[in-house]
């Protein structure tokens, strides 16, 4: 693995290959929910393992829940930023086959409501947000949210609520603007 010289010592060399066998999968369901093609998930899971191998001091156990949240919001982050540049993308993009043959003019919009959610989501303070995609995006209920956060599942509805206020607030300084 290419990933291994980037890490100095060879017990976080053992530490991370423990770490890529035990959690690539449960990585690759995570971008696999945000982006929904395999190509772009592989790519967020070794864009993410690429931040983990510079940040192995940040692992102090592997089989921990505070290992998992961080491999997991790791993969998020990586996953959105991979969306993030495809939107750009497909913004500037006018595929030849959509364009028509007739005389009609064609009509273009561009809409930066994706993007601006998506920021929003990225901004929630990490206890909310981390609740929100694993409602949303995993479409985990509630308990099991509380069993992979090691929380309560009173807990859990109270930051999807105080979530949705956070979000409803952000969204009405949008329309503001």
């Amino acid at each position: 693995m290419i990933f291994l010289m980037m890490i100095e010592t060879e017990e976080d060399k053992r530490k991370f290959v423990v770490l890529y066998e035990k959690y690539r999968y449960l990585m690759f369901k995570v971008a696999m929910d945000i982006l929904g093609d395999t190509f772009g998930a592989e790519d967020a899971v070794h864009d993410a393992f690429c931040k983990v191998a510079k940040n192995m001091e940040c692992i102090k156990e592997v089989d921990t829940i505070a290992t998992k949240r961080f491999l997991v919001t790791v993969t998020k982050s990586a996953a959105i930023d991979i969306y993030r540049k495809r939107s750009k993308q497909m913004k500037r993009e006018i595929f030849v086959d959509e364009l028509a043959d007739d005389e009609e003019p064609l009509t273009y919009m561009e809409t930066d409501i994706d993007n601006r959610v998506l920021d929003i989501l990225k901004n929630l303070p990490i206890k909310y947000r981390d609740v929100f995609l694993l409602k949303y995006s995993s479409r985990l209920e509630n308990k099991e949210i509380g069993k992979v956060l090691g929380i309560p599942e009173g807990t859990v509805r109270q930051r999807i609520a105080r979530g949705k206020v956070l979000i409803q607030e952000a969204l009405d300084e949008m329309e503001d603007i």
